[in-house]
């Protein structure tokens, strides 16, 4: 992202207040251990607003190999800024990483498995406002989220919220030159069939919202994962589909790809990606 989220840490109330007209309040934080039938136990952070008690909950789900303790701080969007927005959220290491035990999945079955349980334990808490829960998948992220959406009984889940994830094997490997990805080329059936976003996003029966720049953080002026997605979840069973300020529900054509809203340079900054959470939120669409 650009010039913006370097100016955030020193105004962020006024420009995320400005973006997404919203007043920010005051948040409070607590770690926890969520129950993992199936794996270790997750290590976990939950953040909400000081004065409020019940709130739509908010699950955020890392990109890369990265834990949920990288959403604490930094120049990116965090977990206080989305809680002082009026959400209870959660974040968590997903098995091995950070301080959950157990062996890294690599985005397949047993993170999808145990972020299914994590969001049966997260709907049951006081503190969030029951069947009202988003999902808040960063870059490969969307494995994890769309696999678990697509594979387990989640009727708590609202929406998915999706920042620039990838679409399928080969952009993720990117035609097998990702080099931390050389362990598993893109003619790995066996491994990707377990965790390509583009074969379960059509079987997500929430609302599916995507994000995306002009310029992706990975891909940059490809936007063909991003169109791969929308058009599969809005042709599958997603209950509404919307991508940046597009109208709801369009069908992105390939061949046209200058003629839809991509969030521009100047634009792309944290606050623009509340904004347009917020409306995912508020609108339902």
């Amino acid at each position: 992202m650009g010039i913006m989220n370097r100016l955030l840490p020193f105004f962020g109330d006024l420009f995320l207040e400005r973006f997404t007209g919203r007043k920010r309040v005051e948040t409070i934080e607590n770690e926890i251990w969520v129950p993992n039938p199936a794996g270790p136990a997750l290590y976990a952070h939950i953040h909400r607003p000081s004065e409020s008690m019940v709130n739509p909950g908010v699950v955020l789900v890392p990109g890369a190999l990265d834990s949920g303790t990288g959403f604490d701080r930094g120049r990116g969007i965090t977990a206080a800024d989305v809680a002082s927005l009026g959400f209870t959220v959660i974040h968590y290491d997903p098995s091995g990483r950070g301080k959950t035990g157990g062996t890294e999945d690599y985005w397949g079955p047993a993170h999808q498995g145990e972020l299914a349980a994590l969001l049966g334990f997260f709907d049951a808490l006081p503190e969030v406002e029951s069947g009202n829960i988003a999902i808040f998948s960063f870059s490969i992220g969307i494995c994890i989220a769309a696999g678990a959406l697509a594979r387990c009984d989640l009727p708590s889940v609202k929406y998915l919220f999706d920042w620039e994830g990838p679409s399928n094997r080969f952009n993720i490997t990117q035609n097998d030159t990702h080099k931390h990805l050389k362990k598993w080329p893109s003619s790995d059936v066996s491994f990707w069939g377990e965790r390509e976003p583009a074969l379960s996003i059509g079987q997500i029966s929430c609302g599916y919202f995507r994000y995306q720049a002009a310029r992706d953080h990975v891909q940059g002026n490809f936007k063909g994962h991003a169109i791969e997605l929308v058009n599969l979840a809005g042709r599958g069973k997603a209950r509404w589909t919307r991508m940046n300020a597009n109208p709801p529900g369009t069908i992105f054509h390939g061949a046209k790809v200058d003629d839809y809203d991509w969030v521009p340079d100047f634009r792309n900054h944290k606050g623009q990606v509340l904004k347009y959470f917020l409306d995912a939120q508020d609108r339902g669409f």
